[in-house]
């Protein structure tokens, strides 16, 4: 399993599929089946490629071959100054996040054991110790079966998923997707297109208002035509302690019970999502968008959390260049001010008090309910086959926690701030490098001003 996280795939997996390269594979449902990736690699061009194109090839070929492979090693991720997570890239929740771990596997059974510590984390609901990253999955029946911690992300979002991303800790839980993302045989469905779906039951931890609440979280994503992809998520969190843990309670909230009182609500998160890409003189423009339901009414989602972006790749020479521009409004019924909005009211509960936080962090959009993020950036890919180098920039504005809500402990405090980013990764193989710098600087309300210095490093000890 591919979990959330690595933005160096994610882009180069979705410059081949744009440019229509390699089959379908979705890059808005993590984690990915290695098979399902694999898939769609053997049906790549072989004809009419470009530098750019066989150097992207290459890079997501070593990516799999080393997920393939029995390896050992050690991480270090390094946050100067505890900047939260905000975007799909993988950081450091803490200070200094050290792991070591063991994977292997073969092509009907896989696994990998990580172990991590963290010192001084970001929130003080996080354990200094933890699992994330271990995982162990089998194949059978055209199904990929996984039971572990893995980073969860599920929507088109560069920066973010408003239903489930991984800005927070990863839940543990069991999960089940479709090992391939294939087109149904049947004439009656085929155009569905290729599809795929992901069913996960899980409990979050160190919760304190329910401790050991549940979550059973769906998604199905397809794609009727080449370069549309929609997709359907929906979040329930329910059961816990002293709650109604039976298969009545799941059954209500599946229903759409969750506003009734009597059947001991759920909390729930569900939406769509859209991503369309189009050819403009041989370079893919992609336009995305996502709609989150806070609230339930008549069986369906309400009280919506919004999301558009827009992307561009094309290549200069061989260097390829992908841009982005995206905003995300987190309050109920505002969508970008076509609504008057319900300030307060996203990722709260009245009985799950604790919010759909995770250790503190959003579980959904990673600056949390009740505000808004504007982002652009590039990211910069040269036809480096030595160290498949890349380099990213990007700037953010926000009003974040406009009803200074505690539950949200990496914005705890209503305010205005704006920012910018710049990374910079590479590799010796076998060793995965990265370096950046962020800085988070106050406009209005309450917020610390931020310059953090980020560092990582995966080594696979048994590659030397």
């Amino acid at each position: 399993m591919i979990e959330a996280g690595n933005q160096e795939l994610r882009d180069d997996v979705q410059w081949l599929v744009d440019r229509g390269i390699i089959g379908y594979v979705s890059t808005s449902t993590w984690p990915i089946p290695v098979s399902a990736l694999e898939s769609a690699l053997e049906v790549r061009k072989k004809k009419g490629l470009t530098r750019a194109d066989v150097h992207a090839i290459l890079a997501v070929r070593r990516y799999l071959d080393d997920q393939k492979s029995f390896n050992f090693g050690v991480t270090t991720q390094i946050n100067t100054d505890s900047v939260p997570q905000l975007g799909f890239a993988n950081q450091s929740r803490a200070v200094v996040t050290g792991g070591v771990y063991l994977r292997g596997g073969n092509e009907t059974f896989a696994g990998k054991l990580q172990l991590n510590g963290l010192l001084d984390p970001l929130t003080s609901k996080q354990s200094k110790a933890n699992v994330e990253g271990s995982y162990v999955s089998a194949r059978f029946l055209g199904q990929a079966l996984y039971v572990g911690q893995l980073a969860h992300y599920w929507g088109p979002g560069v920066d973010g998923s408003l239903n489930w991303g991984n800005a927070g800790t990863a839940i543990p839980g069991i999960g089940l997707q479709r090992a391939k993302q294939s087109a149904p045989q049947s004439k009656w469905l085929s155009w569905i297109g290729p599809w795929g779906y992901d069913i996960f039951l899980g409990q979050l931890q160190h919760d304190t208002a329910v401790p050991d609440a549940r979550v059973m979280n769906m998604r199905l994503f397809f794609r009727p035509f080449v370069g549309l992809e929609l997709g359907a998520s929906r979040f329930i969190e329910w059961g816990g302690s002293g709650k109604n843990n039976g298969f009545n309670a799941i059954w209500n909230a599946l229903k759409g019970n969750s506003n009734n009182l009597a059947n001991d609500p759920s909390n729930e998160l569900s939406g769509v999502d859209f991503r369309y890409t189009i050819n403009a003189r041989g370079n893919p423009l992609t336009i995305y968008g996502q709609l989150a339901g806070e609230d339930e009414a008549g069986g369906m989602p309400s009280h919506f959390l919004a999301q558009m972006g827009m992307q561009f790749k094309h290549a200069i020479g061989s260097t390829r260049l992908h841009w982005y521009a995206e905003a995300a409004d987190t309050t109920a019924r505002r969508v970008f001010g076509l609504g008057q909005g319900m300030i307060g009211t996203a990722y709260r509960h009245s009985t799950y008090s604790n919010g759909l936080y995770h250790d503190g962090m959003p579980i959904g959009y990673p600056i949390g309910g009740s505000g808004r993020l504007v982002s652009a950036g590039v990211t910069v890919i040269p036809d480096d086959f030595r160290y498949f180098s890349r380099y990213k920039f990007r700037i953010l504005q926000a009003e974040v926690n406009e009803a200074s809500q505690k539950i949200n402990q990496v914005f705890p405090d209503s305010a205005r701030w704006y920012g910018a980013e710049l990374s910079y990764s590479w590799r010796l193989r076998p060793v995965n490098l990265k370096a950046g710098l962020v800085v988070l600087r106050r406009t209005a309300g309450k917020f610390d001003n931020t310059f953090s210095v980020l560092l990582g490093m995966d080594i696979p000890l048994s590659g030397f």
